[in-house]
């Protein structure tokens, strides 16, 4: 089944999330971060809570999570994230494109201080098999 072109350009409702020093630690000792700062890396929960989790489970969408690859992820930073800073994320399906038995679905989530000043920008492009 065919993703649903009609959701090119739907935004999900933003979510909010602390950094707090704990889930910071947490993260930054599985990914073996050394240092008292933020992982880099560590936006992707704020990006998976804000979109990646709303797009999967979309019944309307119609994505089959057993024919879904992550096939790309990239970052455009504006600013750092500091222990104990809340951001607010918000997604967008950004393009729904097909070519060769895939869809491609990239998905932009813009990352807000609590001043509504951008963190960053983070997308991800997610592969969908056909049925084929």
């Amino acid at each position: 089944m065919s993703l649903n072109a009609a959701f090119q350009g739907k935004t999900y409702p933003p979510v909010r999330f602390t950094f707090d020093a704990e889930r910071v630690r947490a993260f930054a000792d599985a990914v073996g971060h050394r240092g008292s700062d933020v992982p880099p890396t560590m936006l992707t929960v704020p990006e998976i809570e804000a979109g990646l989790a709303k797009v999967v489970s979309d019944p309307e969408l119609r994505i089959d999570l057993r024919q879904v690859l992550h096939g790309e992820q990239s970052y455009e930073w504006s600013q750092s994230i500091s222990v104990g800073e809340t951001v607010v994320a918000e997604a967008t399906i950004e393009s729904i494109r097909g070519r060769a038995g895939l869809q491609f679905l990239t998905l932009r989530t813009d990352v807000r201080d609590e001043h509504g000043e951008p963190v960053a920008v983070a997308r991800s492009t997610l592969l969908v098999r056909g049925d084929g």
